[in-house]
């Protein structure tokens, strides 16, 4: 069964690559198993202050209500070797 797929634009801020999840709405919701802030205060793109999370082991993003997902270049994922006859 192919698994959906969701494009992600990048930006390159600060000589660093940033996925960007706002093209999806303003609001987003991700669950992980263990968080920190690393910087209450981080400059971001144009000078914005931002929180910088870390987020570790099991991290998901809840993908907002009425995205469309692209399943057209995925590809089905091979039977395991040990239910192959």
């Amino acid at each position: 069964m192919p698994s959906d797929r969701i494009c992600v634009p990048v930006k390159t801020i600060n000589s660093e690559r940033w996925a960007q999840l706002n093209v999806y709405g303003e609001s987003h919701e991700v669950c992980a198993e263990k968080f920190k802030t690393k910087d209450n205060n981080f400059s971001f793109a144009g000078g914005h202050r931002v929180r910088l999370l870390s987020l570790k082991k099991n991290v998901h993003w809840k993908v907002p209500a009425g995205i469309a997902l692209d399943i057209q270049e995925v590809k089905v994922a091979e039977e395991p070797a040990r239910r192959r006859p």
